[in-house]
């Protein structure tokens, strides 16, 4: 027997799981958690009024829906949980894994409709059942609700209001965007509590759940680092001379920015104390480039870091922070950027293509990640594009579109 059939005759069968869900209904109807919901939620206005931006973006009927799920949760013990999808067993019900690691049967059709439409992470409110009593193993069981689960012995659950899906946010993510709200609850009782604490921002973070990741070959584009110190400069082992070196006090990076796109590498330290960091924008590239330095390069046991695209429009955009890699970086991108505008006031007309061709190339990007030809019309009318800059933004997908097959 495949292992997947044998997990799946260890699963409870659908008709248990639609019988358990139906005896719920009428505490869902009453919905008493709505009694002085007002005062249940005061602690969340301050936070609601901070992510307005973002909330303001979502559905009309996405607030209620969220409020009421909240109030679900605090009153009757449900469990907010990020989820991704380690089997579909059918029959609207999927193994899942949450970001501790434990494992769930979980049966939602609202998963199903999420994972058809590409999400790959779901957030919602679980509750825990009592294992199904013709289940091998469980008959003296008082269940499992109390008992973490495993890949092999997945707790039952179903779902509680809505399900939000990301299309490229992964669990790993969630971890960090936690640590970001709150670092010593999500230390001591991991995600879950921190979200039950305060789920607007995650709620905010919807407003990116369509976006696409961006993916060359099969390893995703991001940014990857090791933190650590250097016995020398590094400058002898980079070989060849598309490093630039640039210096701000004394502080030295060395940039080497490559031909293709996303993909440049850092090596940046201080003179003084030679506590310093790789940087790349694909794993394999980190990989390489801790390899050229490992003569000089001791990374720290902890100091390894990696965001994708999306995890850090989420830190800058929602949860307005920053990667912990940009307090190296940033002091660099100050003065590259003070360099750019010098130069762009000798040439204003650069100044303003390039603003144009910038803001086009952000609605280019999940065509280039999809492998799909935009409406070249429509984005010319768009962004009011000229038939000069029109092909120069043509001839960049086409590059970049090349790059990424």
């Amino acid at each position: 027997m495949s292992a997947k059939k044998q997990l799946a005759g260890n699963l409870p069968e659908v008709e248990w799981f639609r019988e358990r869900t139906e005896s719920f209904r009428g505490t869902w109807k009453r919905a008493e958690w709505h009694e002085n919901g007002d005062r249940k939620l005061a602690s969340l206005r301050q936070s609601i009024r901070r992510y307005a931006s973002s909330i303001n973006k979502l559905p009309e009927n996405f607030l209620p829906s969220v409020l009421d799920q909240h109030l679900a949760v605090l009153s009757q013990g449900y469990e907010y949980q990020v989820l991704e999808i380690i089997e579909v067993a059918g029959g609207d019900r999927f193994v899942c894994r949450n970001t501790d690691g434990e494992a769930f049967v979980v049966y939602s059709h609202s998963i199903e409709i999420n994972r058809e439409e590409g999400s790959v992470s779901f957030l919602t409110a679980l509750i825990r059942l009592d294992a199904a009593p013709d289940l091998p193993g469980t008959e003296d069981s008082p269940g499992t609700s109390d008992l973490p689960g495993t890949v092999d012995s997945p707790v039952p659950a179903i779902t509680y209001g809505p399900i939000l899906g990301w299309k490229s946010l992964v669990l790993a993510d969630f971890s960090v965007l936690a640590r970001e709200c709150a670092r010593d609850l999500a230390r001591q009782k991991g995600v879950s509590a921190v979200v039950r604490r305060d789920p607007v921002p995650f709620w905010a973070l919807w407003t990116l759940s369509e976006t696409p990741g961006v993916v060359h070959g099969n390893e995703e584009v991001c940014t990857c680092w090791k933190e650590g110190f250097f016995s020398a400069d590094p400058a002898p082992y980079l070989g060849g001379t598309s490093w630039k070196r640039d210096s701000i006090g004394k502080r030295v990076r060395y940039r080497k920015t490559g031909a293709k796109p996303f993909f440049e590498q850092q090596v940046i330290y201080d003179e003084k104390t030679m506590r310093g960091i790789i940087i790349a924008r694909r794993a394999s590239y980190l990989v390489k480039l801790a390899s050229l330095v490992e003569n000089v390069f001791a990374p720290d046991s902890e100091g390894e870091g990696s965001a994708s695209i999306m995890l850090e429009i989420a830190l800058t955009d929602i949860f307005r922070t920053k990667p912990a890699y940009q307090t190296w970086t940033a002091p660099f991108e100050r003065e590259d950027e003070r360099k750019q505008k010098e130069l762009n006031a000798r040439s204003p007309g650069r100044q303003e293509n390039l603003a144009v061709l910038n803001t086009a190339m952000k609605d280019l990007l999940p065509y280039i990640n999809a492998g799909s030809v935009p409406d070249w019309a429509a984005l010319a009318k768009k962004h009011a594009l000229s038939p000069e800059t029109l092909d120069t933004l043509k001839a960049l997908y086409d590059s970049m579109a090349a790059k990424l097959r």
